[in-house]
């Protein structure tokens, strides 16, 4: 087995072991466990990440979950209230490409799947809704149709637009999600909140504590420039950056410099800039000094 599917291995196992599902419903058939299995069972993977994923899941015993509790609980109850005879097959969109992958939609409906993200939905919507689930960051270019509501379940959040254009930011290791509207409107819920989005807005969703933040942008189209493989910094704080660096190159930032926790970024990178050029620009506004230690990078 090589690096980088040993790397896939234990990022499945991690995620597996955050995934227990507590059934909405008393019957054991329409169980979110079983039905989450049935899932399962009829997705259509396109990647080997996905594979192996589906042949890990088989091997636990499913119970209740953190941070994908509500993702697994929604897909549970998508299957219960879509049991028929023709039950639609579901794919796994799994990117790890490091670059934008372009999804398209049966409905006509278009997504750019950012790296490191995975999208499960429908070969053919059917119902009176369409729906998909997130694990990571998406824009969504969503068809028009009031009869068929487009639904995104990320997290514990549940987002729900006719037609409109906005883009998620919802990774299970995380407890922070966040929703850029661009156009139309979007309707964010969650277990016990409510809110309707309005264009140029962000919302912002701690999922430790439950709370919503509504924030007014001033450029919205910044927030989506990663579609186009550039990586906006805001204003942004260094540990968020540093979270975002280890999943992209697999390594493991140890901040030695008090001083430096608490400074935020502004500039833009190519997502194809390699770590080195990315520390180094970085430093230009605030020295630091950092070093490599196999997978460890050391800031002073």
């Amino acid at each position: 087995m090589n690096t980088e599917e040993q790397e896939k291995n234990s990022q499945i196992d991690a995620l597996i072991e955050r995934i227990k599902v507590q059934s909405p419903t008393p019957d054991d058939h329409h169980s979110a466990e079983n039905s989450f299995s049935r899932l399962m069972g009829r997705l259509t993977t396109n990647d080997h990440s996905a594979e192996i994923f589906l042949r890990r899941i088989r091997q636990y015993r499913i119970g209740l979950v953190a941070a994908t509790a509500a993702l697994l609980l929604a897909i549970g109850s998508l299957l219960y209230t879509t049991v028929s005879e023709t039950e639609p097959s579901f794919i796994v969109a799994s990117n790890n490409t490091g670059n934008v992958q372009h999804i398209p939609l049966p409905d006509g409906t278009v997504i750019k799947l950012n790296n490191r993200s995975k999208l499960i939905y429908p070969d053919n919507f059917s119902g009176s809704q369409r729906e998909v689930f997130l694990d990571g960051e998406a824009y969504f270019d969503v068809a028009h149709d009031k009869r068929h509501p487009f639904i995104v379940r990320a997290g514990a959040l549940k987002i729900e637009v006719l037609g409109t254009k906005f883009t998620v930011n919802a990774n299970s290791m995380f407890p922070q999600i966040t929703a850029t509207l661009l156009e139309g409107s979007i309707d964010v819920s969650n277990e016990k909140d409510h809110l309707l989005m309005k264009p140029n807005q962000q919302l912002t969703y701690n999922a430790e504590n439950g709370e919503m933040l509504l924030t007014d942008l001033s450029d919205a189209e910044r927030e989506i420039r990663w579609t186009e493989n550039v990586w906006v910094l805001s204003d942004t704080p260094l540990l968020d950056i540093c979270q975002r660096l280890e999943r992209q190159f697999n390594v493991k930032f140890i901040i030695m410099n008090d001083a430096l926790i608490h400074k935020s970024f502004t500039g833009e990178f190519e997502t194809n800039e390699s770590l080195e050029s990315i520390l180094e620009t970085m430093k230009i506004s605030t020295p630091f000094k950092y070093e490599r230690n196999g997978k460890n990078i050391i800031m002073r």
